[in-house]
């Protein structure tokens, strides 16, 4: 609870003091947090209000401030059960960020959290838990971050002044925290920090996570929707990571031999899981791709295989006129750098068409997975790669 100070008097310093001569004004304050104030001066003709905001040091009291105060109320009834209490503070939330480095073969993960407080004071924590994971919770349409996350106050945290003395005397203290291992709950992850510390007002506040064992592979992807016409472009720069521990969601900054060369967001990535991504093209590495129509056959489903078509709505008896196409896709790859490259190719997009089925011409392993064409591949120094295949669509 706090006593409002709104509609009060109050007397502002005006506009034509000096240092030797300060003349007040007489005014109403209107808004308390925005300094927002009403006066009526003489000297302006017909008295005319005036509405404008001051700055706080400019502002003289009738009466002393208030500061806010928190009141819980609650009766206890004597039982074996344990009571609890909690309420959310919506100005203390944090996230995950990452620094992933990479060095030849070597991989490396830095996790840390940061720890907001929004609040105009500072903020005390005893212990505390990060609790990270699909959490959804009602605020009301508050401006609410959703890249931040709760933070669940240990019991005794509360609101220090800017300058107390507290934050001093733990200061050799708050050096030493970090946040401890991560436990599974309810599908979430809860780590938790054990050292006390300090947050202060406005004020981001970095703690070391855990340090992951992961792997890197990198691979230039070329993945494309299905065209008839011809289509030339660049291979992704793309990653596919894996960690032995759970990674939270987060902001990750990719260093390759110590410069920042793209950034990404990690979702809620489970020990042992793949997560691929990509961060921008490839200059040295282009691709064109031709598709050439072979044939075009027209015929007539028969009614079994209506019923066993994507046209369930249909009446048995019906006859469907389909169209069979056979193209052939020849594609060129361009490696320009001085080093061989994993080139990892799919073709998608066919969902237009009733059927695909992927027909073999060369030594190349190319291979059908469910609606996408794929084919892996190694591209040598300096060297201009040809590929060809047939499809066959039925639409």
């Amino acid at each position: 609870q706090k006593k409002t100070l709104n509609g009060t008097n109050v007397y502002i310093r005006s506009p034509l003091s000096s240092d030797k001569s300060i003349k007040l004004i007489k005014g109403i304050l209107i808004d308390e947090i925005n300094h927002l104030v009403k006066i009526q001066d003489e000297s302006i003709n017909g008295e005319q209000t005036l509405y404008f905001t001051v700055p706080d040091n400019q502002i003289y009291y009738l009466e002393e401030p208030s500061k806010p105060k928190y009141y819980v109320d609650f009766t206890y009834t004597s039982s074996n059960s344990k009571v609890f209490i909690s309420y959310l503070q919506s100005n203390l939330n944090w996230r995950t960020q990452y620094q992933l480095n990479l060095n030849n073969n070597e991989s490396d993960i830095i996790a840390t959290a940061n720890i907001r407080n929004n609040g105009k004071t500072s903020v005390f924590i005893e212990q505390a838990e990060l609790i990270c994971g699909d959490i959804n919770l009602q605020i009301n349409q508050l401006l609410y971050d959703r890249s931040f996350r709760t933070l669940r106050s240990g019991i005794d945290s509360y609101i220090l002044p800017q300058s107390s003395a507290m934050q001093m005397n733990f200061a050799d203290a708050f050096k030493r925290v970090s946040v401890e291992e991560g436990k599974e709950l309810a599908g979430l992850y809860v780590f938790p920090i054990n050292q006390p510390f300090v947050i202060n007002a406005k004020t981001n506040y970095l703690l070391p996570m855990f340090h992951p064992q992961i792997s890197v592979e990198r691979y230039g992807s070329i993945s494309k929707a299905f065209s008839t016409m011809p289509m030339s472009g660049k291979a992704q720069r793309s990653y596919r990571l894996r960690s032995d521990r759970y990674l939270s969601h987060g902001n990750c900054i990719i260093r390759e031999y110590d410069r920042v060369v793209g950034e990404t967001q990690l979702p809620n990535l489970a020990a042992n899981d793949i997560y691929e991504f990509s961060i921008g093209e490839d200059a040295d590495i282009i691709y064109k791709e031709n598709v050439t129509l072979i044939s075009s056959i027209t015929f007539n489903e028969t009614e079994s295989k209506v019923k066993l078509s994507l046209d369930k709505s249909l009446s048995q008896g019906v006859i469907m006129t389909r169209t069979r196409y056979t193209y052939k896709i020849h594609m060129q790859i361009i490696n320009f750098k001085n080093r061989s490259i994993n080139i990892e190719y799919e073709q998608r997009g066919f969902h237009s068409y009733q059927n695909m089925k992927l027909i073999k011409l060369d030594q190349h392993e190319f291979i059908q997975d469910g609606s996408s064409i794929k084919l892996n591949m190694i591209i040598q120094a300096n060297t201009t790669e040809n590929y060809s295949y047939m499809i066959e669509l039925i639409r």
